[in-house]
């Protein structure tokens, strides 16, 4: 017995309608009618400029965020001012610190200079201690130690305008510096025709013996030592 094999539809099960009011069942007709209808065409057109318009309003957004995040970058790259302060590179340097070099000794009185020069071994580490960390207010407290273990001082100097920032230096660039600076002040208040200000002045001399090589500069050394000792008390 023979099979009838089904021939594929053509038809819809019910009516298809257009917005144009065309109606049919047969399905290529409807294709063909998709295709060629004004209204169709139109409202396929009005999704893709839907489409594109929404694409464009994403890109906009996406680039109004960029410009924001690089301007945060900007801004966190840039001192920061706040309560009378200088914010660089996440360290705070407070208006009133002086620029290291600048400090004030107002507080230090001719007496107190008299008692560090009777001991000359530790003079000039005591003078820098009574300078930088018993300053009035922390005035000349501009002077640091970030990290102890790296060779590694930092100094406030200054920076654009009034701005003052802190500025990596070398550990022995700065502990010479602070001793040829603070030796030098108390050898002009040595008197030479006193006991104590002779005896600071000899002193001075095998300083600066040893710094030129003599002994293999071992109290040089030493008194950078005792410098460093009272900074990162």
């Amino acid at each position: 017995m023979w099979e009838i094999e089904e021939m594929p539809t053509t038809q819809y099960k019910e009516a298809r309608i257009c917005e144009c009011g065309y109606t049919t069942m047969t399905i290529t007709y409807w294709s063909r009618h998709k295709k060629s209808c004004k209204l169709v065409v139109t409202s396929d057109k009005e999704r893709i400029a839907s489409l594109e318009k929404d694409k464009e309003q994403l890109r906009e957004q996406l680039a109004a965020k960029d410009e924001q995040i690089k301007e945060l970058i900007k801004v966190a790259k840039k001192p920061r001012t706040v309560n009378n302060t200088t914010n660089n590179n996440r360290y705070v340097v407070e208006k009133h610190i002086r620029v290291f070099g600048k400090e004030s000794i107002e507080h230090i009185t001719p007496e107190q200079i008299q008692a560090l020069l009777a001991d000359p071994a530790n003079a000039v580490p005591q003078f820098i201690k009574l300078k930088h960390r018993r300053s009035p207010g922390g005035v000349n407290q501009n002077l640091r130690i970030p990290n102890q273990k790296r060779a590694i001082y930092q100094v406030v100097v200054a920076g654009e305008g009034e701005d003052k920032e802190w500025e990596n230096k070398a550990k022995g660039e700065v502990l010479e510096t602070l001793y040829d600076e603070n030796s030098g002040h108390l050898e002009a208040e040595a008197d030479e025709e006193t006991s104590v200000g002779s005896q600071f002045l000899d002193h001075q001399e095998r300083m600066k013996a040893s710094a030129s090589g003599d002994d293999g500069g071992r109290r040089y050394k030493e008194q950078l030592d005792k410098i460093h000792c009272v900074i990162s008390m």
